[in-house]
């Protein structure tokens, strides 16, 4: 839905072959901007969609998004865009003012101040307590419509509205605690965890053992899981490739690269996302497949 780091935007047409044949619960463990939950094909079938994410800022935003799109853009057309002075004080009221503890998913006025300062960030990082200032541009580059513009327009889209009104519910759990409350042989979680050493970009550590929990959890569930991640070392002690299903997938890192003008520089902008499943009904691609 909007920009945000790891977020799966140009991802989705290769993902949703992947994902299973049918299942009637769905939940998205690390929501982060939720594209899986508003672009999955397969994903739109399901009758309860489940959006979960421990960042409490993101979990009170999808809230908002799920109860009434039209109020929270009619919050977002109050605010003028790319003010650098409505930026830091917004960032000062959030990332240190404000308790995130105390934040109750619903809270509009806080949604719209989140949506500001996310939408205004470089590549999407996510800001947190730990780098209240990270990569601020305010500025448009007036080519383009700004992001915050951007995500009005997806608010004012009515396919859009019906995937944001159709989630179920919005969780704010820990990931062991989503799976364990959620899990049933009916249910399929998609999972996109902090990615392996790059966790320090997010609001809440995730160390190694964190990882081994969620494999650990996973190898033991009733239902169906899809996992994102890149290829590591560890990766293969978490998920045996004979216990697990892997695909690896070639991909550009970003659509800019897709577009570039240079062949060589578009080349060495491919990267591999590898997919881990414990269920067999999916269609795979062929082995030179890359997503455009």
């Amino acid at each position: 839905m909007f920009p945000y780091i790891g977020g799966k935007a140009h991802h989705i047409t290769w993902m949703d072959p992947l994902f299973p044949s049918s299942f009637s619960t769905f939940a998205e463990v690390f929501g982060g901007a939720g594209w899986t939950s508003i672009k999955s094909s397969k994903v739109e079938v399901a009758k309860t969609r489940i959006y979960n994410d421990f960042n409490p800022l993101l979990a009170n935003v999808y809230e908002c998004f799920r109860q009434d799109p039209a109020k929270l853009l009619a919050g977002m057309d109050a605010v003028v865009k790319s003010d650098a002075v409505i930026y830091k004080d917004f960032q000062k009221q959030l990332f240190v003012d404000l308790d995130w503890n105390s934040i109750i998913a619903g809270d509009f006025d806080l949604a719209v101040k989140y949506l500001y300062l996310q939408t205004q960030v470089f590549a999407g990082t996510p800001l947190s307590e730990k780098n209240v200032s990270y990569f601020c541009d305010v500025k448009s580059n007036g080519k383009y419509n700004s992001k915050y513009d951007t995500l009005k327009g997806k608010l004012s889209n009515d396919k859009i509205v019906k995937r944001l009104q159709a989630i179920t519910a919005v969780e704010k759990l820990d990931c062991i605690d989503l799976i364990h409350k959620y899990d049933s042989p009916d249910t399929f979680f998609y999972v996109d965890p902090p990615y392996f050493k790059m966790e320090f970009y997010y609001s809440k550590d995730f160390p190694r053992e964190k990882h081994k929990e969620l494999a650990d959890t996973l190898a033991n569930i009733q239902g169906k899981f899809a996992l994102s991640y890149y290829d590591f070392d560890d990766l293969k002690l978490f998920y045996p490739e004979d216990k697990f299903r892997w695909h690896r997938q070639s991909v550009y890192r970003s659509a800019a690269t897709r577009s570039a003008k240079s062949a060589d520089y578009a080349e060495k902008s491919k990267g591999t996302e590898v997919m881990i499943m414990n269920y067999s009904d999916y269609s795979e691609f062929p082995d030179n497949f890359v997503v455009e």
